[in-house]
C-alpha cells in the first residue's frame, strides 16, 4: 500500500481527501502542523500533498525544503490550494505537480496515481 503524507489545516478537506485517497487504495498519513524534513525522511513516503497555505507556514518553504534536501529530494510534492498564485509558486517550488481547489476526485485521484509510484 502506498503511503501519503497530507499536510493540510482544514479538518473538513482532510476528511474528503482521506476518504477519496483511501478508497484509492492509499495509506494517508495526516499532519496538520509544521513538519521536519527528518520526519519526512523517517516516514518514507510515497508522495506529500501540502495545502499552500497553512496557519504554520507555507506549503511551499516545505516543498522547497524536501526538495533540496538528500533524503527527500526525489519524494513527489503535489502542492494544492485555491490561491490563485499558487500554480506560479508550485513550479518556484519545485513541485511535482498543482491541483486547484476545489478540485475534480477523479483528476485528484489520476494525479497522486501518476506521482505516488
Amino acid at each position: 500500500m502506498k503511503k501519503v503524507i497530507l499536510v493540510e489545516d482544514d479538518s473538513d478537506t482532510v476528511g474528503v481527501v482521506d476518504i477519496i485517497l483511501q478508497d484509492a487504495g492509499f495509506l494517508v498519513i495526516n499532519i496538520n502542523r509544521q513538519l521536519p524534513v527528518e520526519e519526512v525522511a523517517a516516514i518514507k513516503p510515497d508522495l506529500v500533498i501540502v495545502d499552500f497555505l497553512l496557519p504554520f507556514g507555507l506549503g511551499n518553504e516545505l516543498c522547497a525544503e524536501l526538495k533540496s534536501h538528500p533524503k527527500t529530494k526525489d519524494i513527489p510534492v503535489i502542492l494544492y490550494s485555491a490561491n490563485y498564485l499558487a500554480p506560479k509558486v508550485a513550479e518556484d517550488c519545485k513541485a511535482d505537480a498543482f491541483i486547484p481547489k476545489p478540485f475534480d476526485i477523479d483528476d485528484f485521484v489520476n494525479t497522486v496515481k501518476k506521482f505516488a509510484n
